[in-house]
């Protein structure tokens, strides 16, 4: 989604990126520890989780998953994880061709439940809606907020950009990946408290 304002600002809506989720549900669904980070959210929260293949994970599974999140959400350029292989051929058989190339142990089991995911991701839908259907609708509250700081201020926000990547998870900690991108708590979101907050960045950057 997009919210634009004459050209001058805009916020951009991300919600339901599928990789994102199945990353996280293969973290939960085959429930293996991954180093801390700032970036990696609490739980999915979408109910119930498939289980795990209930196979022994290969060393490093942890750190591999962990790169690739960082990778998906963070687009800037770090060194990788392993030294580059000449022969490392692109996960053809993936969501994520070029991130899982260089990360073997992660590429064989995401290889093996992306299929699954996707289904059950189709279902869970079906069942409970996607976030579309939650959000209110006719929900202006990014235009209205930035007429608010507007008001405040006396004159027209300068031109800014705000990107925020919504996650279903059990979390209520918002996660400034970059100036200006932000990965959010669905529940934050659509929360009471998301106005008020949005104001405080919005009054920051206009």
């Amino acid at each position: 989604m997009r919210f634009a304002n004459t050209g001058s600002w805009q916020m951009n809506i991300k919600a339901g990126e599928a990789t994102l989720v199945f990353a996280l549900w293969l973290r939960d669904s085959e429930a293996f520890e991954v180093p801390r980070s700032p970036l990696v959210p609490g739980p999915l929260d979408m109910g119930d989780l498939p289980p795990g293949l209930g196979e022994a994970h290969g060393p490093g599974l942890g750190e591999e998953w962990l790169a690739w999140w960082i990778s998906l959400v963070d687009r800037r350029p770090r060194p990788p994880l392993r030294p580059l292989d000449e022969k490392a051929e692109p996960a053809l058989d993936t969501p994520d061709p070029l991130g899982l190339a260089r990360l073997p142990v992660l590429h064989g089991l995401v290889t093996r439940r992306w299929t699954e995911f996707l289904h059950w991701r189709t279902a869970y839908h079906r069942a409970h809606g996607t976030f579309t259907s939650r959000r209110p609708v006719g929900d202006l509250r990014e235009t209205n907020t930035v007429r608010e700081v507007e008001a405040a201020l006396g004159r027209k926000a300068a031109p800014f950009s705000l990107t925020f990547r919504l996650l279903p998870v059990r979390d209520d900690r918002i996660r400034l990946v970059e100036p200006g991108q932000y990965l959010v708590p669905e529940r934050v979101y659509l929360g009471a408290g998301w106005a008020a907050w949005l104001r405080a960045v919005v009054a920051e950057v206009a």
